[in-house]
């Protein structure tokens, strides 16, 4: 039986870029794979939107979110995945063609984890703003370096369901699903970088803030991050008996 997908996408107010982001979805997924789509209570015509897309396509599944907030929003979408690998997408950006099936590889030819793939940077109109970030950033593996200042995006992420044990649920405490999905998966698995670009990563309005966060928060999220790692290791340790 070929692999199969499930993708998980947490949405909150994100009409205007919700089609062209859900279209370059599908047109990626085969039949047997999955949109599992959290909706959180939205002031716009977001929920009409998905259930339009639900109703047309039966590989779009809609779950109503009851935790607040974004990790409660995360974590639904995330518990209702059933495939053997996890894709995590925004609601804003594009997918670029043959993304799905090159994750799938990267995963299997590697037995990695977690594939992490290059991205660009587009405006609210598709035009490319930026380098490829892998370049930009000097992205790659590192614990430390990636617990001090990471790197990671989520919308460029795919994961095995074997690690999904790890990563599920996201602890509360931890704000930042991207930090904690790659040090789950750095510090108790393996994590392969794909040098190619797979998504466009939409810059708008709404979401690009110039907001720098003091020392005394940046320290607390680590601190709270280093805390739950730990805690964490138990979760993996007896996952890993019945493997």
């Amino acid at each position: 039986m070929s692999t199969s997908v499930s993708v998980v996408m947490a949405v909150y107010n994100g009409e205007e870029y919700l089609p062209e982001q859900i279209d370059s979805i599908l047109d990626e997924l085969h039949e047997n794979d999955e949109l599992v789509i959290s909706y959180d209570k939205s002031t716009d015509g977001t929920k009409t939107l998905i259930d339009w897309y639900a109703a047309v396509d039966g590989r779009v599944k809609v779950f109503i979110n009851k935790s607040p907030g974004i990790v409660g929003n995360f974590n639904n979408a995330l518990g209702h995945a059933s495939k053997d690998i996890i894709f995590i997408s925004d609601q804003d950006d594009v997918w670029v063609d043959g993304k799905r099936d090159a994750m799938v590889a990267a995963l299997e030819t590697s037995r990695a984890d977690l594939a992490i793939h290059n991205t660009v940077h587009v405006d609210e109109n598709d035009h490319i703003i930026s380098k490829p970030l892998f370049e930009k950033y000097n992205i790659k593996s590192g614990l430390l370096r990636n617990f001090a200042a990471p790197r990671y995006s989520g919308c460029c992420m795919a994961f095995t369901k074997s690690a999904k044990n790890w990563i599920y649920p996201m602890p509360t405490s931890v704000i930042n699903y991207d930090h904690w999905i790659g040090m789950v998966c750095e510090l108790y698995g393996k994590v392969v970088f794909v040098n190619d670009v797979y998504l466009l990563h939409r810059l708008h309005g709404n979401n690009v803030t110039t907001t720098r966060r003091s020392m005394g928060v940046v320290f607390t999220q680590r601190a709270h991050l280093l805390k739950e790692l730990i805690r964490r290791y138990r979760v993996v340790k007896q996952t890993r008996k019945y493997r």
